[in-house]
């Protein structure tokens, strides 16, 4: 087994997207103490959630990666695209929601 430059890119880059899914989780976690126990909050949990979904794929690519695994990599690409996706949109409509629920609270004071 040799472990070649593109075992080593691949570890700094899953390291380094380790790094800001753990700083993602610290700040959704500030977040979600800005608004009260409600509507807001929940759906926050569910992209907590797959930012510790995708932590673990990083995790495995690193794993997978070190033992050669190029099926199983070719396949959790596939996910990673479908799911990246997925987050992205789910992100932006939750956004929105939130910036509705800031706007509607600056009115009614």
């Amino acid at each position: 087994m040799s472990l070649g430059l593109s075992f080593y890119l691949n570890l700094v880059a899953s390291i380094g997207g380790i790094f800001f899914f753990i700083y993602s989780l610290i700040l959704i976690r500030k977040i979600k103490k800005l608004f009260p126990k409600g509507e807001v909050t929940k759906k926050w949990f569910l992209r907590e959630l797959l930012i510790v979904i995708f932590l673990f794929g990083y995790i495995f690519n690193i794993i997978f990666n070190f033992f050669e695994l190029t099926e199983l990599i070719t396949y959790m690409t596939a996910f990673v695209y479908l799911f990246g996706g997925v987050f992205v949109f789910i992100i932006i409509r939750l956004v929105q929601k939130t910036y509705v629920v800031i706007l509607k609270e600056s009115t009614n004071k």
